[in-house]
């Protein structure tokens, strides 16, 4: 299996953190571009679940996201960690092409 890629601002997921910092007006109109948008949404994600990227879900996230996350938060506080060996990744309760989300327990 491929590795997987967790990309966190301030050592949390970077989309609920990208909410906080831009506050409701900005980011509902974040979440109307197709930039931002092609990211399926899980079915639930609660506090204790965690978000990684598959290959191809980072490659798109580098090139179309990324990009614009730049425009709204400190680019020194973005952390990408790299998982290699994902077989030993745990309690998945969702995936699709692009991540896979875990709990964190």
């Amino acid at each position: 299996m491929e590795s997987l890629y967790r990309v966190t601002y301030n050592n949390q997921g970077i989309y609920n953190e990208l909410k906080k910092v831009v506050g409701k007006d900005i980011w509902l109109y974040l979440l109307s571009l197709k930039e931002i948008n092609w990211l399926p949404k899980p079915p639930t994600y609660a506090t204790e679940n965690r978000s990684y990227f598959t290959q191809k879900g980072f490659e798109r996230f580098k090139k179309e996201t990324l990009p614009i996350l730049y425009q709204y938060l400190d680019e020194k506080n973005i952390k990408i960690e790299t998982f290699e060996k994902v077989e030993k990744v745990e309690n998945i309760i969702y995936s699709d092409e692009y991540q896979i989300v875990t709990e964190n327990k």
